[in-house]
């Protein structure tokens, strides 16, 4: 029953992070941005985000129903690489525009100075859970037995074995937590370190300018 249950795995860890996407759209209350050209951009960055995280916005609804079919089909012993595929891509796509509504933050006037910090710590498992997935995702062939690991590690990798992979992007690229054997992995890992490095700056001015104020 467990295992039936478990079927979906994959769907139910993005959809964690899909969760956290929720909460980071509810959490940007744009009352607490003062008005300027950057506060324009802001408003249209939500305006795409809450299209399908609002379940009340007709995209939203269909989101939903996607997701649900998905864990449904999952249940049933079924799966569908590509459409688990779109979904993480529509994540992704997500993903990029809440990093670049955090980075706005930070050159923004702001009646809230916390608003920004409270995005930083909602964005943080997104991080993890979404290079997690596309780690995991490029050694899908190799897996299934057309093609050779992307990523190479010391032991036989488990699902933790990429999260931990994420976490530790920054100080280490060791056959432990994973040597990224191709291009595109080395890529993905590139764009994951900045974004930590990125979070981490964001972390730090807003710290600083807590202090200040």
């Amino acid at each position: 029953m467990i295992k039936r249950l478990l079927r979906p795995l994959e769907i139910y860890i993005l959809s964690i992070a899909f969760f956290f996407s929720i909460s980071f759209d509810r959490n940007l209350n744009l009352y607490d941005v003062e008005d300027s050209p950057v506060k324009k951009i802001l408003e249209n960055i939500h305006l795409i985000l809450d299209s399908f995280t609002n379940n009340e916005h007709p995209l939203g609804a269909i989101f939903l129903i996607f997701i649900l079919g998905l864990i449904i089909w999952g249940l049933l012993g079924k799966e569908s690489r590509l459409a688990s595929d779109i979904y993480a891509i529509i994540l992704s796509f997500a993903w990029f525009l809440e990093l670049v509504s955090m980075n706005l933050l930070l050159v923004s006037p702001l009646k809230d100075p916390v608003l920004l910090l409270v995005e930083l710590v909602l964005f943080v498992p997104i991080v993890l859970i979404g290079f997690s997935w596309w780690y995991w995702r490029l050694n899908h062939l190799s897996r299934i037995g057309k093609g050779k690991e992307a990523i190479t590690f010391d032991k036989k990798p488990t699902p933790f074995s990429y999260f931990a992979k994420t976490a530790s992007v920054v100080v280490s690229d060791t056959t432990e937590h994973g040597v990224c054997e191709t291009d595109v992995a080395r890529a993905i890992r590139i764009l994951n370190g900045f974004v930590v490095l990125d979070i981490f700056g964001l972390t730090l001015s807003r710290a600083v300018g807590l202090v200040i104020t």
